[in-house]
């Protein structure tokens, strides 16, 4: 008779809930010898949170061979998401939590944990040890590194301060955990080097990527899952997995990164998020998901480069001006990119007209806002059809909006080697006019908007003339044109959607 496979909520035996019991006891130690350090040596805070890190990390690492069933996982990880988060509301645990600025970094790690638990033990556990353990030593190392380098050459792209070191010494680690793990951890690979240097070194990457870009402790949510991912493609090949598109895709994404920074369409923090997003698309799309947001972004690019002395003055109105940074290419492609990572997870869903649907809507409202400046007609407010300036969010122009068609005409056009069915061309195209409407409805409503109280004029800008707070005189704070973005980018595929074709 053969034994039934485990559920996933199958009870422990008593001596495994003594070993949770002891492993939480371990931890606790390491958290109460942190303090510890931090009181009697006056050591600054980051130095004992990262040594914390590591332990616990290093700790982590053998819970799959700790544990035979994952539920005293599950509750290690909930215990300590529940005793951090109590931690920073309370302020206690200084020597964990105490890094200088406000950051749920311990509580990311611990769901981190949880997370990969709940998706790979039973499928491929060697994943979360590697993951958790990538985040311990690489992460620990970069920081460390960073700190203890006397003039390091530091960098900014979304709010924390780096150091090119840190991330270089981040790469290293990285590399060297994944590299020595899945040879000497997996014996499936059978001594396919090249295998394992792809896996280790696209990994390794991309966990650098996420702790360059990553503020505020994300990247103990974002460096794990990243590398699991990554391992994932690797480690459970299936139908729907090459490898070796995924390689040549990781490296095609790494020279469009490059060359969107050195042609200066892109910012630096706009050229590494590029090369995560475009990881993905390329590297599990292949041609048929990279051709239409290489048409997006190409031709996009381009586009905002023409007539740039006829737009200055417009620009002064928007909020960021010049090559784009990692929330514009969020905004633009993250919807497109996560309908490629659904496409993977749940294959049978009919994700890429929703894909085509999204990138319609931002091709037109990019095309739009950038040929009603070129054309040099007045817009009109969407929601009074009263004169506004020249860039004013809400504007609209008939030139803009007919170019806008034009580019979701275009990027349906890009993919109709791969439609499955021609007539979602048409609504591709009202995907395009419906997101970018509603991006200017957004823009004429919600979207903040502020008023310079040097030049009294209007802006989405927080500081104006002379770097000058300014006031907001409409919309609600924390609603950008990133988050109208968003929102474009979502409506055209929810046109889609309710077409029947997605």
């Amino acid at each position: 008779m053969v034994d039934a496979a485990p559920a996933f909520w199958d009870s422990p035996s008593i001596e495994e809930w003594w070993r949770l019991v002891f492993v939480l006891a371990g931890i606790g130690a390491l958290i109460g010898a942190g303090e510890g350090i931090r009181i009697l040596l006056r050591w600054p805070p980051e130095f004992t949170r990262k040594l914390v890190h590591v332990s616990v990390g290093v700790l982590v690492f053998f819970a799959p061979q700790i544990f035979t069933v994952p539920l005293p996982a599950v509750v290690l990880a909930v215990v300590f998401i529940i005793v951090n988060l109590l931690a920073i509301r309370f302020g206690l645990l200084k020597g964990m939590h105490g890094t200088g600025r406000p950051t749920f970094g311990t509580v990311y790690y611990p769901l981190a944990f949880l997370i990969l638990v709940l998706i790979f033990w039973y499928r491929q556990p060697l994943i979360i040890s590697l993951s958790i353990l990538v985040l311990a030593l690489g992460d620990a190392g970069a920081a460390i590194v960073g700190e203890l380098k006397r003039a390091p050459a530091t960098f900014s792209l979304s709010g924390d301060r780096k150091s090119l070191e840190g991330s270089m010494t981040m790469f290293l680690v990285s590399f060297a955990v994944l590299f020595l793990g899945l040879t000497q951890l997996d014996p499936g690979f059978g001594g396919h080097y090249d295998y394992i240097l792809a896996a280790a070194g696209i990994a390794a990457a991309t966990a650098t990527a996420w702790e360059a870009l990553s503020s505020r402790g994300l990247d103990n949510l974002s460096i794990p899952l990243s590398v699991a991912f990554v391992l994932w493609y690797f480690l459970i090949p299936d139908s729907r997995t090459d490898v070796q598109q995924f390689t040549m895709g990781s490296a095609f994404a790494i020279a469009v990164a490059v060359v969107s920074y050195q042609f200066k369409f892109l910012s630096a923090s706009g050229a590494v998020a590029t090369y995560l997003l475009a990881t993905v698309v390329f590297g599990i799309g292949g041609w048929k998901w990279t051709i239409p947001i290489l048409v997006f972004f190409v031709l996009s690019s381009i586009l905002s480069r023409i007539g740039r002395n006829r737009k200055a003055e417009a620009e002064e109105f928007f909020e960021k001006s010049g090559p784009r940074d990692w929330a514009q290419v969020f905004a633009n492609g993250g919807a497109a990119g996560i309908f490629v990572v659904c496409s993977f997870v749940e294959p049978d869903v009919p994700w890429y007209p929703l894909y085509l649907g999204s990138l319609a809507a931002v091709t037109a409202d990019t095309w739009g806002t950038e040929i009603g400046l070129l054309s040099g007609r007045k817009p009109l407010l969407i929601t009074s059809f009263k004169p506004v300036a020249a860039g004013s969010s809400g504007g609209v122009t008939l030139p803009g909006s007919a170019g806008g068609l034009g580019g979701s005409l275009l990027i349906g056009v890009s993919a109709l080697p791969w439609l499955p069915d021609a007539r979602i061309l048409p609504w591709i195209v009202l995907a395009g006019l419906a997101g970018s409407l509603f991006d200017s409805f957004l823009g004429a409503t919600v979207q903040g908007i502020y008023r310079c109280p040097v030049c009294g004029k209007s802006t989405e800008r927080k500081r104006h003339c002379n770097n000058q707070p300014t006031v907001r005189r409409m919309g609600i704070e924390g609603i950008n044109n990133d988050a109208v973005n968003w929102g474009c980018a979502l409506m055209g595929a929810g046109v889609i959607a309710v077409s029947g074709f997605g």
